[in-house]
């Protein structure tokens, strides 16, 4: 794997950030220098002023700013609603959940499988029908609202590994924070290059007025007009290439990070590195007029190189290649042809088969903050395995469901009926007086839940998510609304149905709700003690009531030790149960998203002590560690015994 941590990832793609904000900033003085050495000249030619003219290097300034400025407000407005209007922007046709096309039905169970390992809802997924190059991106401002795009050309040259390694790759985008620098990088490139497009403009304006003018001294205006457009387009392209160089100095080396990632997910190095070797010999070139300014966030080269690609977002294929594949460059030197050269490297020992049912079989296991912390946002092969063998054994009317928009709604309420006979009665006559056939159906469908696991609960709503997104606004809240009823009927509030409910509110948003945007600068979290102290006294409470005789004793042990693991020891004390009701928990929640990534390491560490005090993770806490966590943006990958008891995957270095 990797050498460093999600949370490490993380806090690196903030450190990106002020780099980004670093070069920006140096990159628009330059330009304002640029625009002002220009326009003094064209009042020098003129013979109206001097070289030194501070009116007009204020003027320059302030408009500057102010178009910069403006471009990067209106692309930065335009991307507001996540991935999906990214891959929009390039071309990019949703896959529909229940599509029947293989190439398209191969590229959903890859997703699917890589979204159960890792412990999210499964991402919107779009295709690049018009793009024949080998290519694809992940883009959002987080998980909550990702897209996974791939071009027309992978799903034609790839096979299931090849496609395997890539949505591994990006998938390490999306857990990483590179998604959201990446969107963030759009919007400064933008307002970069927006000046050369007001050149153009200027040029073809006044020139356009010029040749119609007959007044000489009105038309030697114009010319200077003209040249100073000129001059305008001339200084945008060198914006460009700034651009071009912030997007390299930002994207390379996260590039190598996510092929590092791409090997630990699948165990595979060739699928990955084959799928690199074709891109190296037909090319992964895109034609939409948004390329340029999206180019950073591509699997691979989106453009021509140019400089010997100095200016190159990406590092050269062949280096990739090594890095996943050692020993490719001496197989290459051999035989040009980069496939080849990949298929003459013996497979690394250990990275064939599949741990299959193993992965899941054995007795409970315990677990510790250290083993939980490595674990986020970092599936392994085993946890890949895992999501494989889950799918494969779900009921076909449950899988289909989820695929289906007009029955997705209804397995959703499925997952909430309750078990005993008298109380599903009770939750079911409400809603039949609603819509008589969405209850038949959540019946019908409750039967089959019946007969899977209560592992298989949280997946299948993940898997459910894209189809519940298709649906209009009014069904989406509708559903959101009869999801909560059905969750309090019994006026308890269990750990799985919190879980659903804030994957509901998180993920299946309605018209006019947009996507959470991670603060600028993130919080200190001894600055949200508080709210720490409402989610470590929910989760002690939940693992006390589980199975201890002495709730109160048990559950106050669990707390104190989550607060020595914050390093707060005895700074709170463990809250009554009314204090740690749904509404104070999901409050206490979302303020804590707001956490730099190394408190949220502390965070998530503090919440496994208080899970793991007695020593064994049960569904209940794990339904609720997993909503957490994944509500912070750093899902937890969880390996589940036969039985239901889910521990946290082991990552090993």
């Amino acid at each position: 794997m990797s050498g460093m941590d999600f949370f490490g990832h993380q806090a690196q793609a903030q450190a990106a950030t002020r780099k980004l904000v670093i070069l920006f900033v140096i990159a628009v003085l330059a330009i304002i220098g640029c625009i002002y050495a220009a326009a003094t000249t064209v009042f020098v030619i003129a013979e109206r002023g001097s070289a030194w003219q501070p009116e007009i290097l204020l003027f320059v300034t302030l408009g500057t700013l102010l178009i910069v400025g403006l471009a990067m407000a209106f692309k930065t407005a335009q991307l507001r609603s996540g991935g999906g209007k990214v891959a929009e922007l390039l071309g990019g046709r949703l896959v529909p959940p229940e599509t029947t096309d293989p190439q398209e039905r191969m590229l959903r169970n890859l997703v699917e499988e890589m979204a159960i390992a890792s412990g999210v809802p499964v991402p919107q997924i779009y295709v690049l029908d018009q793009e024949e190059g080998i290519n694809a991106f992940a883009a959002g401002w987080s998980p909550a609202d990702a897209a996974i795009a791939v071009t027309r050309g992978c799903l034609e040259r790839f096979d299931r590994d090849e496609l395997q390694g890539v949505i591994a790759h990006e998938f390490s985008h999306v857990f990483h924070g590179d998604m959201r620098l990446n969107i963030r990088l759009m919007g400064v490139l933008f307002g970069i290059v927006c000046i050369a497009t007001i050149g153009r403009i200027l040029v073809q304006v006044i020139g356009r007025s010029g040749a119609r003018s007959s007044n000489n001294k009105g038309a030697g205006g114009a010319v200077a007009l003209v040249l100073f457009g000129v001059a305008l387009i001339v200084i945008g392209y060198l914006g460009v290439l700034f651009a071009r160089l912030i997007q390299a100095a930002v994207s390379r080396q996260r590039e190598y990070l996510a092929d590092a990632s791409a090997v630990q997910y699948t165990r595979n190095p060739r699928g990955i590195g084959m799928a690199l070797a074709k891109i190296g010999g037909l090319g992964g070139q895109l034609h939409s007029a948004h390329t340029e300014e999206a180019s950073h966030m591509l699997f691979a080269d989106g453009m021509k190189r140019y400089f010997g690609g100095g200016f190159a977002t990406h590092p050269a294929i062949e280096e990739r290649v090594e890095r996943v594949l050692p020993g490719f460059k001496r197989h290459l030197a051999k035989d040009p042809s980069m496939e080849s050269a990949v298929a003459a490297i013996a497979p690394p020992v250990g990275a064939a088969g599949f741990a299959g049912a193993s992965a899941m079989a054995g007795p409970a296991r315990t677990i510790d903050a250290g083993t939980l912390v490595r674990s986020a946002g970092e599936p392994t092969s085993a946890s890949v395995d895992s999501a494989r063998t889950l799918l494969r054994d779900l009921p076909l009317d449950l899988t289909a469901a989820a695929h289906d928009p007009q029955r997705a709604p209804a397995l959703v309420l499925a997952l909430l009926l309750d078990h005993h006979p008298a109380r599903r009665k009770s939750q079911l006559a409400p809603l039949a007086q609603q819509d008589a056939a969405l209850a038949h159906e959540a019946s019908v469908l409750f039967q089959a839940r019946m007969q899977t696991s209560r592992r298989a609960m949280l997946p299948l709503l993940g898997m459910a998510v894209p189809a519940l997104r298709s649906l209009p606004s009014p069904t989406r809240a509708q559903l959101r609304a009869s999801a909560r009823a059905l969750a309090l009927a019994d006026e308890v509030l269990s750990p799985f149905e919190f879980a659903l409910l804030r994957t509901l509110d998180r993920h299946v948003r309605l018209a006019g709700e947009l996507p959470q945007r991670p603060p600028g600068r993130p919080d200190s979290l001894a600055d949200h003690l508080t709210d720490a102290t409402v989610v470590l006294s929910a989760l002690a409470r939940v693992g006390a009531d589980d199975g201890s005789s002495d709730h109160e004793v048990a559950a106050t042990r669990a707390f104190a030790q989550g607060m020595l693991a914050l390093g707060m020891a005895g700074a709170a004390q463990l809250l009554p149960r009314e204090r740690c009701s749904l509404v104070e928990l999901e409050r206490a929640t979302e303020a804590l998203g707001s956490v730099s990534p190394l408190g949220k390491r502390n965070l998530l560490a503090a919440c496994a002590a208080a899970t793991g005090a007695d020593g064994r993770l049960s569904p209940d806490e794990a339904d609720l560690l997993r909503a957490l966590a994944e509500g912070w943006d750093c899902p937890i990958p969880l390996v589940t015994t036969p039985e239901g008891t889910a521990a946290a995957e082991v990552v090993t270095d």
